[in-house]
Parts: structure tokens; sequence; C-alpha cells
């Protein structure tokens, strides 16, 4: 799938207005519009992919499952995919990956991007164990739809990180930054190896915020399996990131005011596809 495709790849993100708010106000053609308008603006600048995101949900629960919410994803995505041929792509917070699957399957997405893939993370959204286990069965049967796993999500502390950093150190009581390097590396491999994911996403701590180049160097020295860059990415720092990485999945920058949770901009959705495509003539 990604291989085919041309490199840098760049996936933009479409933040569905608040569900709850949806489905309270019986407003169903709204979101369908609001989604064909988002897809209309995404694939005038030329952009490769689109993931659906329920992102102004804020405060997230650790697993959506309210039916009349996972009915509006299902809707929203349903529409994206009649109108939009590219890779399409659904991000279900904080961590519903189950059920985000099931909906992407049935749906046609093409892959689905998990928070907490391999690791067991601290959120404000409570203590979110590893996703990989509960999905390996359901890969089986229902197979096709693809893993994006984050790595050290953003907005979240690792224990995994954590644990295995003690561990480390106690064992060989050796250079700190040499130990938290080789910490990293191994949760890369085990998302790769163990979990068998088909790319990783690298963030940075926040929304809008880039993640540190020594992070996706490292990340890019641990796997072959594609990097993408989920966060911070603007058309004047993209250039050193793109070294290391394969993709980039785009939300700020693009929307309106450059602020999450906006709808799209079309200039400014624009400006960067302008960007990638320079980018990718020099590749």
């Amino acid at each position: 799938m990604l291989s085919s495709m041309p490199k840098p790849i760049a996936i933009a993100v479409i933040h569905l207005p608040n569900l709850r708010r949806i489905a309270l106000e019986k407003k169903v053609d709204d979101l369908i519009s609001y989604v064909e308008n988002e897809v209309r603006t995404i694939s005038e600048a030329g952009f490769d992919g689109i993931i659906i995101e329920n992102f102004n949900d804020r405060p997230y629960s650790k697993r959506v499952q309210n039916p009349e919410i996972l009915g509006l994803v299902s809707i929203a995505l349903y529409t994206a995919r009649k109108s939009f041929n590219g890779l399409l792509g659904l991000s279900l917070l904080r961590c519903s990956a189950v059920e985000a699957y099931r909906i992407a399957y049935t749906m046609g997405a093409d892959f689905i991007r998990v928070n907490t893939f391999v690791e067991t993370i601290a959120t404000d959204s409570g203590l979110i164990e590893p996703t990989a286990p509960e999905l390996a069965e359901l890969r089986m049967l229902m197979p096709g739809v693809k893993i994006f796993a984050d790595v050290l999500c953003k907005h979240s502390g690792s224990l995994d990180l954590l644990l295995r950093f003690v561990t480390n150190y106690v064992a060989s009581h050796g250079d700190l930054v040499k130990i938290l390097k080789e910490t990293v590396s191994e949760i890369v491999k085990d998302l790769t190896e163990r979990g068998c994911a088909d790319a990783v996403i690298v963030t940075g701590g926040r929304t809008g915020e880039p993640p540190s180049l020594d992070l996706v160097k490292l990340v890019r020295e641990s796997t072959s399996i594609p990097i993408i860059v989920g966060s911070g990415m603007t058309p004047d720092n993209i250039d050193k990131y793109l070294k290391y990485a394969d993709g980039v999945i785009i939300g700020n920058y693009i929307k309106k005011d450059g602020r999450a949770g906006n709808p799209t901009d079309p200039e400014r959705a624009r400006k960067f596809m302008e960007k990638i495509k320079k980018l990718r003539e020099f590749s």
C-alpha cells in the first residue's frame, strides 16, 4: 500500500465536530456535509491520504463504546470513502483500536491509527494498556486494514520506557543517554517485530509540537518499516524530518488559523502540498 505511493506521503486530518453534540441535536446531515466539504478541500489540495479523527470530543474516554458515537464515526468514514480514492484512515481517540478496526474494515478504509499498541501509557484519560493482543485475532478474521502505531505517543508518559530504562540502568550502570536510546530502540523493535505494526508514527509531546529530530533518527535506525511524523510539521521544518521519515500526518498547520479542531483552510493546505511536491522532485 505505502510502497506504491509517491514519497513523501502526505496524509491530512479531518477533525470531526463534537460528536456528542451532533448526536444530541440529531444533526447527522450537518456531519455528512462537513465531511464532504473537508474531503473536497483536501482532495483539491492534492493530498495522498485522509485520516478521520474525533478530535473535538475532548475529554476523551479510554475507549469509545457509545453506540451513537460509533455510528456517527461510521457515517463520517463511509462519507469520506464514497468521494475519496486515496489512502483513508481512522483514529478513534483515545485508544479505541478494536472499534476503529471493525469500523475501518466495514467501511473500506485502509488503516487505523493506534496510540497504544505495545506500550502501557499514563494519560489524562487514565492508564491505557497495549491493544496489539486484542487486535491479533481480529486482523486474521478481517484482514486488510493496516496498523499505523504510535511510539511514545503524545499527551502521555510511557511506563514501558520508564521501567525498561530503570531495568537496563540497574543491569549495566552505563551511560544514561546510551541506555535511553537502547530502551527506545527496544520499544520500536517490539512494536514492529512482536506487535507487527505496518508503520510507526512519531510525534512531539503535544498536539502541534514536532518530535525531536534525534528521536526520528533513532526510530529510523531501529526499524525498516515506514515512519510517519505525526505532529508539528510545517512547510518550514518538514525538509529535515523527511530525510528519515517516509511521510507525514498533518493537522494543525492546514487548519484555519493553524489551530487543531478547525476546518481545513484551502490556502494553508495548498501551501503545504506545494512544499511536498517540491520535495518529491528532489527525492
